[in-house]
């Protein structure tokens, strides 16, 4: 089965809720820890641009680039910028792969993007290339096959098992954090090191919606997909929404999710 760039890049528009209400202290604390004033920013799959904006603001009068291959979320992060903008913040659209910048950034970013691209390897050539000397590159991202549900519904089940199979056959890596560090070096990246996060949300936490709730969207848009390519039935996909809605109600509802973010610094003088 082949996955088109633009199943790829697929994101409903039901997901801008959940995505905006992501800040950098609550899902890219590895970034967070590493901007200050006057560093050039390149953010590879940017999306709804509400992360790349707070780059921004950080980063100021640093250069910060959001990118990404979706015209509907770039239109969602032009829409987000505040009035007047930020002069330093420019929002394009395009694939990483195509590449075309050299040695233009003191950081590169990609959070939760290379898990959907078949050729991730490849993607870091040129995000290493847009890295100056002495730069470094972060991508955050998941372990898939670690992810862990409590007291969830057989059907859900179901389609997990069905999903990581779809992605699979869709040339995607399910462990793609796993990896991330050997590719890393094999890129000439320096320094190659991990931080791992492992978080567990349960239903009466602030954070749980946010997060459960992203995999229920997952269900819909992705699952009309996986309906489309033959892994899933309209009738099973319909039957695990509704399914995976009730269970969210539930007192023991719990969500672990495993993401790690991979950090490398490109080779030569220079220590942003």
């Amino acid at each position: 089965m082949t996955l088109t760039r633009a199943d790829r890049a697929y994101i409903p528009r039901e997901a801008l809720g959940i995505m905006t209400a992501r800040t950098l202290a609550n899902s890219h604390s590895c970034l967070l820890g590493m901007l200050r004033p006057g560093l050039d920013v390149l953010d590879v799959g940017c999306g709804p641009g509400t992360l790349t904006i707070e780059v921004a603001r950080r980063a100021l009068p640093g250069r910060v680039v959001g990118l990404d291959v979706n015209p509907e979320m770039l239109s969602a992060a032009r829409e987000a910028e505040p009035p007047g903008g930020l002069p330093n913040l420019r929002f394009l659209e395009g694939d990483i792969r195509d590449g075309g910048w050299e040695d233009e950034f003191d950081l590169v970013n990609a959070a939760r993007v290379l898990q959907w691209i078949p050729d991730a390897p490849r993607a870091l050539e040129p995000m290493v290339a847009a890295t100056r000397p002495g730069g470094r590159l972060v991508a955050l991202d998941y372990d898939h096959t670690r992810a862990h549900w409590a007291e969830s519904p057989v059907s859900w089940r179901h389609f997990y098992g069905a999903f990581l199979e779809w992605r699979a056959a869709g040339h995607l890596d399910n462990a793609i954090i796993q990896h991330l560090p050997e590719d890393f070096a094999a890129a000439g990246l320096d320094d190659v090191q991990t931080v791992e996060h492992v978080r567990t949300v349960r239903a009466n936490e602030a954070d749980f919606y946010r997060i459960a709730g992203m995999w229920r969207l997952a269900a819909e848009s992705r699952g009309r997909q996986m309906v489309a390519a033959g892994a899933l039935t309209d009738r099973e996909r319909e039957a695990v929404v509704a399914d995976y809605t009730d269970w969210m109600q539930r007192p023991g509802a719990a969500v672990t999710v495993h993401e790690g973010c991979v950090i490398g610094r490109r080779p030569g003088a220079g220590h942003p």
